[in-house]
């Protein structure tokens, strides 16, 4: 015959066994219940994106203030079909300058972008800017000394435009 302590030695195992088995089926009820499907979402949106390069040669920079006038600086502009109203008003323009276009060198600086230059002992900033408007592109270059009196190089850009 069993005793009494064995007894309630079984009957404790009994009880935690219990409360263990509710607590998995309150657990497996609570994370198991799903409602109805709901209906259909509007179909969404594809991101798209389109990037177009430019070149700038240097004969081309045309000069806005005069020669070496407090400042003055450098622009070009194109006409772009791709950037809609649309892209102005609901995308995002990206704009980058060139460095080493077409060679395994290359890398893309965001614009706007600042650079520290020397020769000899001169020292002064190039600053290559852009800006846009639906169907158009002006890139900019200036310097911190207003030395306009040389064109800046040939430059290549890259806009990316991103709906």
């Amino acid at each position: 015959m069993p005793s009494v302590k064995s007894i309630h030695i079984e009957y404790e195992i009994f009880v935690r066994m219990k409360k263990l088995l509710t607590a998995l089926f309150v657990t497996s009820v609570l994370f198991s219940c799903e409602g109805p499907e709901g209906p259909p979402g509007e179909p969404g949106m594809e991101t798209q994106w389109k990037y177009v390069y430019y070149t700038v040669n240097q004969q081309d920079w045309e000069p806005v203030g005069n020669y070496n006038e407090l400042g003055s600086f450098y622009r070009y502009g194109f006409d772009e079909p791709n950037l809609t109203d649309f892209i102005y008003t609901e995308g995002v323009v990206m704009g980058y300058a060139v460095i080493n276009p077409g060679t395994r060198e290359e890398i893309l600086r965001p614009l706007p972008d600042t650079w520290p230059m020397a020769e000899d002992t001169n020292t002064w900033t190039e600053s290559v800017t852009f800006d846009y408007m639906p169907g158009y592109v002006t890139f900019y270059v200036g310097y911190s000394d207003f030395a306009t009196g040389i064109r800046p190089p040939t430059m290549t850009f890259k806009l990316m435009m991103i709906w």
